[in-house]
């Protein structure tokens, strides 16, 4: 289990988004709160499915709202506009001396299951974990060990672009890395699987805590980043105690009574 906290802090006016798009192959909307996959530039992607078109976000040169989290959220609602379910990102130009805005350009397709092409995995409650997504190789070290299986999540956190006028804005994600999880075939349980999922609801527990912390403090742009770096190192150190108490106390999740208490617990601070 990984902790890492990045700060993006940049001395710059924030600018609205502008959006456009080029659709080629009309679909049915999807909901509003449906799940729409985004691809990096560097992930591999073989379409599978429908390409919908393109879309893209830019610099409308008026400051609000335009970091990579809020752009990101505005590409997703066009998508689901256009029945697409896939984002992968084409071309993605970050704040600079020329804009201070993030500037996106990206395809998007309907697939019939993204699954397939998840990379990583951002905490939902209606997207809960498969042993489909545990998608490393198991490695030869874990012979040594009586590991069956591990999870591997981040909980990172970026600000929106600052200047001195602005209040500092923080976005606290957690998220299940795909490629960095394992599980030997002969431990392929549900009893595992749910303790699995378990510890990413406990990254979850903590990212809430974080964000609360950082929506609830005031600070300037000057204070900013020493804050922010404070307020993460002293959440991680109690998430990393926190994962391994679950660890010691489930016995790994052998112990099935001890399983049962912090899968309710977590659940009660999750709801």
């Amino acid at each position: 289990m990984r902790f890492i906290a990045l700060a993006s802090l940049l001395c710059l006016a924030g600018c609205s988004a502008k959006l456009g798009k080029n659709i080629v192959e009309k679909r049915l909307p999807l909901d509003e709160d449906e799940f729409v996959l985004v691809l990096r530039q560097s992930d591999d992607f073989v379409n599978d499915g429908v390409k919908i078109g393109s879309i893209r976000s830019v610099d409308n040169g008026f400051s609000t709202n335009c970091s990579y989290h809020e752009v990101i959220g505005d590409l997703k609602n066009m998508a689901r506009k256009y029945g697409a379910n896939v984002i992968r990102i084409t071309r993605r130009l970050k704040p600079d001396k020329w804009s201070t805005c993030e500037r996106i350009y990206a395809d998007i397709y309907k697939v019939a299951d993204y699954r397939k092409h998840e990379i990583e995995i951002e905490w939902d409650n209606k997207r809960r974990l498969t042993w489909a997504d545990f998608k490393a190789a198991v490695p030869e070290s874990s012979s040594k060990f009586s590991v069956a299986a591990t999870t591997a999540c981040e909980i990172t956190v970026e600000s929106n672009v600052l200047n001195v006028f602005k209040k500092p804005k923080f976005f606290a994600t957690n998220k299940f890395s795909c490629y960095a999880s394992w599980v030997k075939p002969g431990q392929i349980n549900d009893s595992l699987l749910k303790h699995e999922q378990c510890h990413f609801d406990i990254a979850e527990v903590y990212r809430r805590k974080l964000q609360k912390q950082l929506d609830e403090t005031e600070m300037n742009f000057a204070e900013a980043e020493k804050i922010m770096k404070e307020m993460t190192r002293q959440i991680g150190k109690a998430y990393r105690n926190e994962q391994a108490v679950y660890d010691e106390e489930t016995a790994h999740g052998l112990n099935r009574d001890k399983q049962k208490e912090w899968e309710l617990k977590i659940a009660a601070l999750l709801n």
